[in-house]
């Protein structure tokens, strides 16, 4: 088919001040996509907030689905290029997906909230603009693997002002959220700072609550705030009951996994299941924090993803 938006340039830009990632994963496509790099979609400290948008070079099925990029909370290209490699978007654009991969910024720039909030501009974004991209505004999914998820979840249901202070409520504008796929994602982290036994994580975890000032940062927090602040952000404290339209939900984790242990997800699976959610647990056997043959799970998500889509009447 033809290329169905001609809106921006592909262009390359100058990576600065990043990190090497500590996942090496090699990068392979099979370049089903028509790929839009950058694209801003919010600006915060003077400097853009970008996703790269992926369309499919085939038959369009109608629907979006967006993916936090934030591995780690961290949002480079990196990350960006692992999820190329393991193959999200040449799977999810091959099945007629149009899919956007938000950066929401890292956790050396921004907290925890600062940067739910960004997915939330993200996803707001992606909305009014669903016109131009040819989905629907009405029915979209989100996904997210580890951190990325994490952000995803509280994106959908956590508003708060600029103090600590947490109010459990799903924008309505979000219910145009109709899916959601988590992978090995922290759902609680205070028992994630509490039971680490990687320094590198438990550090992570601190700045992500950090208090932050109008010109820097406050260096030092009291042990029990940070346990707090960590139990104010983690989706499995969140009392879900008063939410009337919550989204499809997929959990995938993996047994082996040494970084974020699987009974994160066997506790929130439980939680929604009280709830009565829809919602699927799938166990990846002897499969560590990321394992090699994601494929195969983002085409089952694919594919339950546009079942719920068609099944599901129009908001």
């Amino acid at each position: 088919m033809e290329e169905p938006y001609k809106g921006y340039i592909v262009r390359p830009v100058e990576e600065l001040h990043n990190p090497a990632s500590k996942l090496n994963i090699k990068p392979r496509t099979e370049n089903n996509f028509f790929y839009y790099p950058h694209i801003v979609y919010a600006e915060a400290y003077g400097v853009g907030l970008f996703m790269d948008v992926f369309l499919p070079k085939e038959e369009i099925n109608g629907f979006g689905i967006i993916d936090i990029v934030a591995n780690g909370w961290f949002s480079d290209r990196h990350q960006f290029v692992q999820h190329v490699g393991i193959g999200v978007y040449d799977v999810l654009c091959k099945q007629g997906y149009t899919v956007f991969a938000v950066s929401p910024g890292s956790v050396q720039i921004f907290s925890a909230k600062q940067m739910i909030k960004n997915v939330q501009s993200a996803i707001r974004f992606v909305i009014t603009n669903a016109n131009k991209f040819k989905i629907s505004p009405n029915s979209l999914g989100i996904i997210g693997i580890s951190a990325g998820g994490h952000l995803a979840t509280c994106s959908l249901y956590l508003t708060f002002e600029l103090v600590s202070n947490t109010v459990v409520k799903k924008y309505s504008e979000f219910n145009a959220i109709r899916c959601m796929a988590l992978y090995a994602v922290p759902f609680d982290l205070l028992a994630l700072y509490q039971k680490s036994k990687i320094p590198e994580l438990s550090r992570i975890l601190t700045r992500l609550v950090r208090r932050k000032g109008f010109y820097e940062e406050e260096a030092s927090i009291p042990s029990d705030q940070i346990e707090e602040r960590l139990k104010e952000i983690s989706p499995y404290y969140f009392e879900l009951s008063g939410i009337k339209s919550p989204p499809y939900t997929l959990i995938f984790h993996g047994i082996k996994d040494e970084i974020v242990p699987y009974s994160q997800s066997e506790k929130f699976a439980e939680k929604l299941n009280i709830q009565n959610w829809k919602h699927e647990l799938i166990i990846k056997d002897n499969a560590p924090h990321i394992w090699p043959n994601m494929r195969i799970d983002f085409e089952y998500m694919g594919r339950k993803f546009y079942q719920e889509f068609k099944e599901q009447p129009e908001i």
